[in-house]
């Protein structure tokens, strides 16, 4: 019952700091912008495994500490935001088992139109996805935060492939950031799937000494299960 409250009380938050007064009609009916749904109910569950490199080992990288839990992510109410676009909730829970029941943990928006697709996470706005999908459109995913450009483009578009056991008919790929040398790997990927959303991400943020890694964490999230409430 507390949750549920809880729950309520941050959705009804998010739309009065968002809400606006015109709304702004996009029609977005192609497979391309179906990567990224928008439909109330729709929730995909991943499982997630975060490694952490310590750096109180002396850089021996003898300190990593490894978790596993699941995350669950589920489109809820629209509203308009204050420049009258349609925004949604996306309302993000946790468990650390199967068995557990799911904590809400934190309430973030989207919105789409015909030429974009943002995502606020944690009060960071990210340009997920640019329109038109093709082989040449590149852009800078933190366009509209205060972090370094990171030039977004398309690994691969419209194929399918395989996450975590389960196969899709229409997937794409976008390279968020790839730098790996002597003393650093940062890397960033994210996959889609059409009418699903995120089925993969991949975020590495590691610092290295010789060429080896010695500190810093590596995410990943792979979809488990998805499907509409």
């Amino acid at each position: 019952m507390l949750e549920k409250k809880n729950l309520s009380c941050l959705v009804v938050i998010v739309l009065l700091l968002f809400f606006g007064c015109k709304k702004e009609v996009i029609q977005v009916n192609s497979l391309s912008y179906n990567y990224f749904p928008t439909e109330k109910g729709v929730y995909v569950i991943y499982d997630v495994d975060s490694i952490f490199h310590a750096e109180t080992d002396n850089q021996n990288d003898d300190s990593v500490y490894s978790y596993h839990f699941q995350i669950k992510e589920r489109i809820d109410t629209s509203f308009l935001d204050l420049q009258g676009r349609t925004n949604q909730v996306l309302l993000r829970f946790k468990r650390i088992e199967v068995t557990d029941s799911w904590m809400l943990t934190a309430v973030w928006t989207q919105f789409i139109n015909s030429t974009v697709a943002y995502r606020t996470e944690d009060n960071i706005i990210y340009h997920k996805l640019s329109f038109p999908i093709n082989s040449t459109t590149t852009w800078n995913g933190n366009d509209s935060n205060t972090l370094d450009e990171e030039d977004y483009f398309y690994d691969y578009f419209h194929e399918s492939s395989s996450v975590n056991g389960l196969s899709f008919d229409s997937t794409l790929s976008v390279i968020q950031i790839d730098e790996n040398n002597y003393v650093e790997k940062i890397f960033g990927n994210e996959k889609y799937a059409t009418g699903i959303g995120m089925i993969y991400k991949e975020k590495d943020d590691l610092g290295k000494k010789n060429g080896q890694v010695v500190k810093g964490t590596e995410y990943k999230m792979r979809i488990n299960s998805f499907g509409k409430e």
